[in-house]
């Protein structure tokens, strides 16, 4: 069976923006794509971070198979690109310019296949949209090809900044957040972009990488600290330069004290899920809102489809390979969802998870398992530590830490856990390694 593929992913992008009785947002192209195909509501990545999550997806492997604190993708043997390529697919992309995902570009055909990645990132409305149709205008004329777009339009959010060129869409049609409104603007220009391709020849994905926290009411922690802007600028003008760095430390503690106060008055009658919607953007985590990712299959026949069986990301190559009869013979933890959207037995074994890694290690490192029924997770280097445990059919929101009314599931899990790490890759030494980290501070995450 001959089908050309295109994968869109919105890095940072959550499931309810897509999908759900709260969402905002004005979608007209994911909601084509959803009545042309199937919407699986309850989908997950194994890691609240880019590298790690694109690892897991391109390879089908958990992270202790391919590098626990990778900070690049790292592409093994008879990943899902080498396949497709010796299944004589082009393979064409269009990623962020970053050292960490260089091994992508060896297996793109066109030689434009990066744009700016910031500080502030090009995106689709300042440009990449030109760059993108030109692509698309190219393989037009090709036979079989397999198209990787990867979009960082949500990140200037992430930076604490607006998106450029958002005023358009500012107003409550588009969404009630900035998350919401973004992501109108960015399915208002793929509807464009893409809006001429054959959807009877072509399957479409759309999904992402990782979730993200929305502040509750808009307010992140750092809002809640006082400015002190005309003290600042006074300070600047009395006090001698050789101060400025010790006052400023000064003031800082004070901001924080400040901040921190009225950030726990505020809280006081919220829930924990809104309390860690306030948590500083980067903050490692492997609650839901970083995990619950988007995920549309559009194109393999069956049409307006919505899933909500609990699956993961590293099904999604699986499920296209198995609908295209492409032969894999390595065995993976991804599995194919074709049993499940033909209506047949289905059971999702737990999904690995780990926190994605700082430059140094954190206290805040997590591993844990996410199954259909509960999420278990705790300090990544001491099982006694920090232990977490939710039913996350009667607590969505994971609110309620039922860790110490529940030791013997808390045994369970930790066994299932266990045995799923068949052999760990802790560190990476990688290539380029002070280039990485000089871009990964560019961008927030070091």
């Amino acid at each position: 069976m001959k089908k050309n593929i295109i994968f869109i992913l919105i890095d940072g992008l959550r499931a309810d923006l897509c999908f759900g009785i709260k969402k905002t947002s004005k979608t007209n192209f994911i909601n084509k794509l959803s009545s042309n195909g199937i919407s699986f509501t309850n989908t997950f990545s194994s890691a609240d971070g880019t590298f790690i999550s694109l690892n897991c997806l391109f390879n089908s492997k958990f992270q202790f198979e391919t590098g626990l604190r990778a900070r690049q993708i790292i592409l093994q043997k008879e990943n899902y690109l080498e396949i497709l390529e010796k299944n004589n697919f082009e393979i064409y992309g269009m990623i962020p310019e970053l050292t960490s995902l260089k091994p992508l570009r060896k297996y793109f055909r066109n030689n434009d296949c990066t744009y700016f990645q910031g500080p502030p990132p090009d995106t689709l409305s300042t440009g990449l949209d030109d760059k993108i149709q030109k692509i698309v205008e190219e393989l037009k004329t090709k036979e079989q090809w397999f198209f990787y777009l990867h979009l960082f339009d949500l990140h200037p959010l992430r930076e604490g900044k607006l998106p450029k060129n958002l005023n358009q869409f500012d107003s409550e049609e588009y969404g009630d957040n900035l998350h919401a409104k973004t992501l109108s603007m960015i399915d208002n220009m793929l509807m464009k972009i893409f809006k001429d391709i054959d959807l009877d020849n072509t399957i479409i994905v759309l999904t992402s990488d990782h979730g993200e926290i929305i502040p509750y009411d808009g307010k992140i922690s750092s809002d809640f600290e006082p400015k002190f802007s005309l003290a600042k600028k006074i300070g600047k003008n009395v006090i001698p330069k050789s101060y400025h760095n010790n006052v400023g430390k000064v003031f800082g503690n004070i901001k924080k004290s400040i901040g921190n106060k009225r950030l726990e008055e505020s809280n006081k009658t919220l829930s924990n899920y809104e309390k860690r919607s306030r948590d500083p953007y980067f903050t490692l985590s492997l609650f839901d809102e970083l995990l619950h990712i988007p995920l549309i299959i559009s194109g393999i026949e069956k049409q307006n489809l919505k899933i909500n069986n609990f699956v993961s990301a590293l099904d999604i190559f699986p499920t296209i390979f198995d609908y295209l009869e492409i032969k894999d013979s390595v065995e993976r933890h991804g599995t194919s969802l074709i049993p499940l959207i033909n209506n047949q037995n289905f059971n999702r074994k737990p999904i690995f998870l780990h926190t994605i890694p700082y430059e140094k290690e954190s206290l805040l490192d997590r591993i844990g398992i996410r199954t259909d029924e509960f999420k278990y997770f705790r300090n990544a280097k001491n099982s006694k530590k920090d232990i977490n445990l939710y039913n996350i059919i009667k607590d969505p929101f994971e609110n309620n830490n039922i860790a110490k009314e529940n030791p013997m599931k808390v045994k369970e899990m930790e066994e299932i856990l266990d045995k799923i790490q068949v052999s760990k890759t802790e560190s990476n030494v990688e290539e380029n390694e002070e280039e990485i980290s000089e871009e990964l501070r560019k961008l927030g995450y070091l």
